[in-house]
């Protein structure tokens, strides 16, 4: 967790005024050493959007049924202001296992604790669009939800982004590497979204399959293809033809 206010707290301090991205558009960060980290991050990543044979490789992912594809989204029950059992379900397709006294947590006796704080959270606002508010109010979940023995960032990212996916990105090891800034993953992620030019490059790589899927799910599988190196992400490139540099 990050220090003083979760892993959202970094977007949502007292002292964070607006700064421009380099495209122009409007990027939620403090005036720090690091902001200029924080667009060269976004400017990377929106230049490795377009790298060659990674559309098929996305689409490889969605359409291979070894992999969790649009089921993570899909899968059963997700009522919009609860954590039900279909949720740690569809969260275990993203290589999570759930230690029983966490179930337990989540689905009894914090149950209703964190029901509340996720109704807070709006269901219809996009990261790009999102205010400190909106922000804030995630920064509560994440709290109690890391709060929890035996949930980290990527369990809880990953559950975050299962019941608020238009909002919440996954920030797993592999993203964390992708984006390259320590500690300033969210505000990398969101000063991409809100550049329109990456959004539309990120819609580019949509497979038909993944019609219904939201845009933070797309952009977190082509920085799974593009950056992790295990078998399984290796074998979707060789599918793909995708070559690294």
């Amino acid at each position: 967790m990050m220090p003083g206010g979760g892993w959202y707290g970094n977007l949502t301090g007292q002292n964070r005024p607006l700064s421009r991205c380099s495209s122009g558009h409007t990027c939620c960060m403090r005036l720090l050493r690091t902001d200029e980290a924080v667009r060269s991050a976004a400017r990377r990543l929106a230049a490795e959007l377009a790298a060659a044979g990674l559309g098929r490789a996305v689409a490889v992912y969605f359409r291979e049924p070894g992999f969790a594809g649009m089921t993570f989204s899909d899968l059963g029950r997700n009522p919009p202001g609860q954590i039900v059992a279909d949720d740690l379900l569809a969260v275990a397709l993203l290589d999570i296992t759930w230690r029983p006294q966490v179930v337990r947590t989540l689905l009894g006796s914090d149950g209703q604790r964190l029901s509340a704080m996720l109704a807070a959270i709006p269901q219809d606002t996009d990261l790009w669009d999102a205010g400190d508010d909106t922000l804030g109010r995630i920064d509560v979940l994440w709290d109690a939800l890391t709060a929890i023995e035996g949930i980290g960032t990527a369990s809880a990212t990953k559950l975050l982004a299962r019941k608020r996916p238009r909002l919440c990105p996954i920030s797993d090891s592999v993203v964390i590497k992708a984006v390259g800034v320590p500690g300033r993953t969210l505000d990398v992620l969101r000063c991409l979204m809100q550049d329109p030019a990456a959004r539309a490059q990120i819609e580019a790589l949509r497979p038909a399959v993944a019609a219904g899927a939201t845009m933070l799910r797309i952009l977190d599988v082509a920085l799974w293809v593009s950056h992790s190196e295990s078998p399984a992400a290796h074998w979707v490139r060789e599918q793909a033809g995708m070559s690294l540099p």
